[in-house]
Order: C-alpha cells, then sequence, then structure tokens
C-alpha cells in the first residue's frame, strides 16, 4: 500500500513537472521609439517582440505602423492580431496629448483583453530634463514629468477599472540621481552624464539603467549581461537607484 501511494506520489510529482516544462514562455511586446530601444528589448528575458520607431509618438506609430526604423521590429497590426501577450508596454513621447495617448492605448488594451499593461515614461531630452519633470500641467502636450504619467494612468485605469498598469519610472530614476548629486552621493557630476547626446543614453551606464527599470516593470530579475565592462562602482550607484523604485 506505501510502495503504491509513493509510486502515485512520484507520478504525480512527474506530471506536474512536465506541465511546468511544457507553459511557454512569458511573453513580451514593447511599442515606442528610441526610448525605447535603449531599454534593449532583445536582453529581457522570455518571448519578446518590439514595434519600435525613431522619434515618433503613439498616435503616429498606431497611425502609420508600416515602416519603423528598427528593421527587426514586428509590426504591431501584426503582432497583436496574431498573439495575445502577458504583458504589453507602451512608451509615451513629444507630440502627442493625453487625449490622444489614452485613445491610442486603449485601442491597443481591446486587442489584448488579457495583457498587463506598461507605461514606458521615456525621458526628456537632458537640457529640459527639470523644467519638464516639474511641469503639473497634464492637459497640454506631452512632458516627461510625474503629473502626466499620473493623468494617463488614472485615465486608463478609470476607463478600464479590470485592467493592471504598470510604469517604469524612468523619469523617477533620472530626478533621483539628480538629487543625489546636489547631495554628493552620486559618482557623477551632472545627469547629462549618462547621456551619449541629447536625449539617448550612453551604451552602457545609461543603458544599464533604463534596460534594469524595464525589467523591473516587466517583473524580471536585475541583469547584467551585455554590461559586463561596467564600472563596479557605477553600477553598485545605479542598483541601489533602482531599489528605489516602488516594490512590485
Amino acid at each position: 500500500m506505501l510502495r503504491q501511494l509513493a509510486l502515485l506520489l512520484l507520478a504525480a510529482t512527474a506530471a506536474v513537472h512536465v506541465a511546468h516544462a511544457d507553459d511557454p514562455a512569458t511573453s513580451y511586446y514593447l511599442i515606442g521609439n528610441s526610448l525605447t530601444w535603449d531599454t534593449v528589448p532583445s536582453k529581457l528575458d522570455g518571448d519578446v517582440q518590439w514595434h519600435v520607431d525613431c522619434g515618433k509618438s503613439l498616435p503616429f506609430i498606431y497611425e502609420h505602423p508600416e515602416a519603423p526604423c528598427v528593421k527587426s521590429s514586428k509590426l504591431w497590426p501584426t503582432a497583436l492580431q496574431e498573439k495575445q501577450y502577458d504583458v504589453v508596454s507602451v512608451q509615451t513621447h513629444y507630440g502627442a496629448t493625453l487625449d490622444e495617448d489614452a485613445a491610442v492605448i486603449s485601442k491597443w488594451l481591446a486587442m489584448q483583453p488579457t495583457a498587463i499593461f506598461v507605461i514606458h515614461t521615456g525621458w526628456a531630452r537632458s537640457a529640459t530634463r527639470v523644467e519638464e519633470y516639474a511641469e503639473q500641467n497634464a492637459a497640454g502636450q506631452m512632458a516627461h514629468s510625474p503629473a502626466y504619467i499620473t493623468a494617463l494612468l488614472t485615465k486608463l485605469q478609470e476607463q478600464h477599472p479590470n485592467r493592471i498598469f504598470r510604469q517604469t519610472h524612468a523619469i523617477d530614476l533620472l530626478a533621483k540621481i539628480a538629487a543625489d548629486i546636489v547631495a554628493q552621493k552620486a559618482p557623477l557630476q551632472d545627469v547629462a552624464e549618462l547621456h551619449r547626446d541629447a536625449i539617448h543614453m550612453k551604451l552602457d551606464s545609461g543603458r544599464y539603467l533604463m534596460h534594469n527599470a524595464m525589467r523591473r516593470a516587466l517583473n524580471q530579475p536585475n541583469s547584467e549581461v551585455g554590461f559586463e565592462s561596467l564600472d563596479k562602482e557605477m553600477k553598485k550607484y545605479l542598483d541601489s537607484v533602482l531599489e528605489s523604485l516602488p516594490q512590485r
């Protein structure tokens, strides 16, 4: 009798293991411009596709999906019709208003009825970051500010009360680093040192920060794969900044 029970338990355990092994990888789809590309989607875990068009807003990407600048993109009309993703990330950007962003995201929500949606905040040009971050008016043109992101998330949650929304908090990370610089707690003299040009992130430090901000929004652990050359002290500091993000 005991032997039979042991065999049944072993069989059940094996069945659970097989079922788990056969589970498909968690799937992710990212829509945005080069600030989404700076999160290095190709190094995320799981089954990942993207539609990335340089310098474009979400309304533009919705209306003109045919020729994104990143040629490895899987065009969103095909991707979102062919497959239901577990998580979809969308990046707001210059050239849209709150109502326009919400309307376009709502259309994608309808196409992906079971997906968690992540709002990738992107970030401002380094020259205007402070002014944009402090902007309190969310009614006009998009700004990389907590006020705009909060208003967008509030509107989406009101319109879609049963959906789960997250955000990358990329703009908040840069604001924290700026505050740490003032307090002499950062191995930087200026936030712009994380940039390789007026808005894009450096291939090591800046992209490491934004890649792991995206990973956290997707409930993935931090990773240094592809960033092995990053200075150890800088990595330690950036990891501490990432730890300041809200816990999921």
